[in-house]
C-alpha cells in the first residue's frame, strides 16, 4: 500500500483554480449584475438590465429606443459610475445597448387606467350631438363605424 494522498481543502483548491484561470478578475466585473439597482438607481434599473460582459464590454438591454438614446447620451457618465462600483483591477471599457421591449412592462401596466367591469351608460344627449357631428359624412358604413368607436371610447352602451 502506498502512502495516503494529501488532503486538500476545497476552498484553497477553488482559490487556486480561480487564480490560475484569472476568474477572480472577471468575477469583480460581474458584480455589476448583482448590484445593478444600486449602481444605476431605480429609474434606470426599471428600464434596463445588464445582459452579458464580452471581454470588457458590458451589453445592456433597454426597454425602448427613447431610453436607449437617453442612455447613449449619458454613456460616459454611466460608464464612470459603473466602474466606480467595480472593485478590482479590470474595468468595463465600453457599454453597448440593445432593445428588449419586455423590460419596464410592469410600470406600463401600472399606469394604464383600470377598466370597469360593467360598461357605463352613455348619455343620449352626448350621443345625439356626436351623431349630428358625423351626419355630414356621406358614407353610411363610415358613420356607423365612427359611432361604434365613439361608444367604445365613452364606456360602452347607450342608456
Amino acid at each position: 500500500m502506498g502512502a495516503p494522498e494529501k488532503i486538500i481543502r476545497m476552498d484553497s483548491l477553488l482559490a487556486e483554480l480561480f487564480k490560475k484561470r484569472q476568474w477572480d478578475k472577471r468575477l469583480a466585473l460581474h458584480a455589476v449584475f448583482r448590484n445593478w439597482l444600486q449602481v444605476v438607481g431605480p429609474e434606470i434599473a426599471e428600464r434596463t438590465e445588464p445582459q452579458v460582459i464580452r471581454g470588457t464590454v458590458l451589453w445592456i438591454a433597454v426597454s425602448d429606443s427613447v431610453w436607449m438614446q437617453q442612455l447613449h447620451l449619458q454613456k460616459q457618465a454611466l460608464l464612470e459610475h459603473i466602474n466606480a462600483n467595480v472593485h478590482g483591477l479590470e474595468k468595463i471599457s465600453d457599454i453597448r445597448f440593445q432593445i428588449d421591449a419586455t423590460l419596464g412592462e410592469g410600470k406600463m401596466v401600472a399606469i394604464l387606467p383600470k377598466q370597469d367591469a360593467a360598461p357605463q351608460p352613455i348619455d343620449p344627449e352626448e350621443q345625439r350631438g356626436f351623431e349630428r357631428l358625423i351626419g355630414a359624412i356621406g358614407d353610411a358604413e363610415l358613420r356607423t363605424r365612427l359611432l361604434a368607436l365613439w361608444r367604445k371610447s365613452h364606456g360602452g352602451k347607450p342608456r
